[in-house]
């Protein structure tokens, strides 16, 4: 992904800064890129925009006076987007980027670091094609292209299907090498293992579907790992959160840590391991590392991270916007009963967020909504229109709703247990998954035609 100035990303933020609760207008010249807060194209250099400070001044004074948590009062289910305050929320920095990766570089004195692209070369699981007639996507509306899983992870109940990505975030030309790719995240539920005393942490699926409609799915499985200097020893730990989302921008992986924020791993170098043994990190007995029988981790390399000060979000998926004029990471929360969850859009600047505060490495978001839908799974905006994916909407089955600021939602058909959702083919297609051991698909829709 193309590098974005720092200078010029001001504008839309001064912009989008505007989208909490008595926020001011904002002229703009050109289309919307999305978002309540008027358009967020770059305007003339003699216009007087506000201040940064004066935006969020102007949001501290009109925020509601405590943070919102579950309170839905005032909200309508399905009535469309409502605006939040934007100031009420931060993430920062840990600025892990050179410690974490100075340890994976000297893992890498000792084991491959590949890429994605390499590890391409090296799937070793088969999927399956599915038709748009098959019980469980048969309630889709314009599906395109569906797979399954082996037989081993279509059943298996230690591990659960979360988030979507894949090359069409990845890359300007949406593939990897040339291939088309689906990155899936799941969670381990340590119930289920042999051991049940041991949480297996995280994983990531890539899977090859550049000749899905010939019938050829083939993936591998990498684990998540946290490097870490393990008294002087460069070591790995394994990741354990839910991962709900995940959103391949350019090198960089991010995934959402539930309570925290966002998590993020390098697509560059991989670690291929060097034993198959049901552990985790480095054995000093035999010299080897271990990733609970998985070939390959990915290792953390950055975060971001909630503010002390922040109110309450709940970090339940994330999705990449490219069709906005500032390429943005969208946000959002899972609320099982009440329609308080929210949305949030996050700017890039290249392949990391975009500091509003550089000094202290601040990031706010410059949309926040109340989505004014309940058991929201998934979420994503196209071109300023945002798509939710819930579940149990229609007894058992979910549904995929389209919505804007002031723009009623409208319900398409939608799966058992859907999750997160990767907008691709510029905009005209969406990618989701379901989740549950025996009914578990991996799909996209051609939401171009809704």
């Amino acid at each position: 992904m193309a590098t974005i100035d720092r200078g010029l990303l001001l504008v839309p933020l001064l912009l989008g800064l505007a989208a909490c609760d008595g926020g001011m207008d904002a002229t703009t010249a050109g289309d919307s890129g999305g978002g309540s807060g008027g358009n967020l194209t770059t305007v003339g250099p003699g216009d007087d925009a506000p201040t940064i400070e004066e935006r969020l001044l102007l949001c501290e004074e009109s925020k509601p006076a405590s943070c919102p948590g579950n309170n839905d009062d005032g909200l309508t289910r399905h009535k469309g987007l409502v605006d939040g305050a934007i100031c009420q929320y931060t993430l920062v920095d840990q600025e892990l980027w050179a410690s974490e990766g100075a340890i994976v570089d000297a893992i890498g004195e000792d084991l491959p670091l590949v890429s994605a692209r390499e590890l391409l070369g090296d799937l070793d699981r088969q999927g399956v094609r599915m038709e748009d007639t098959h019980d469980e996507l048969a309630r889709l509306e314009l599906m395109k292209q569906a797979f399954g899983w082996d037989a081993k992870d279509h059943a298996d109940k230690a591990w659960m299907p979360q988030g979507v990505s894949g090359s069409a975030d990845a890359t300007d030309d949406e593939t990897i090498g040339g291939r088309k790719v689906v990155a899936v995240s799941w969670y381990n539920k340590p119930e289920y293992n042999t051991n049940t005393a041991v949480d297996k942490g995280s994983r990531i699926s890539f899977v090859d579907v550049t000749d899905l409609d010939a019938g050829k799915v083939s993936y591998t499985h990498a684990l998540l790992v946290d490097p870490y200097d393990n008294q002087g020893q460069p070591d790995f730990r394994p990741v354990r959160i839910h991962v709900g989302g995940i959103a391949w921008v350019g090198d960089y992986l991010y995934a959402v840590d539930t309570v925290k924020g966002l998590r993020v791993f390098d697509t560059t170098r991989l670690i291929k391991l060097d034993s198959l043994d049901d552990e985790a990190g480095y054995d000093p007995e035999t010299g080897k590392y271990r990733a609970y029988g998985h070939r390959y981790a990915i290792p953390q390399v950055g975060a971001y991270f909630l503010s002390d000060e922040s109110c309450w979000h709940r970090f339940s998926f994330i999705s990449l916007d490219k069709t906005a004029d500032v390429p943005s990471l969208i946000t959002g929360e899972f609320h099982g009963t009440d329609i308080a969850g929210k949305l949030m859009r996050w700017p890039l600047d290249g392949q990391r967020l975009a500091a509003t505060d550089p000094a202290t490495g601040a990031t706010q978001p410059y949309d926040v909504f109340f989505a004014q839908e309940s058991d929201m799974q998934g979420g994503a905006s196209i071109r300023g229109e945002w798509y939710m994916s819930s579940s149990g909407q229609d007894g058992s089955w979910g549904k995929l709703y389209r919505a804007a600021p002031g723009q009623a939602s409208e319900g398409y058909g939608w799966v058992i247990g859907p999750e997160d959702l990767m907008v691709a083919d510029g905009g005209n297609t969406l990618w989701s998954a379901s989740e549950f051991a025996g009914r578990r698909y991996v799909f996209s829709v051609d939401v171009g035609g809704y």
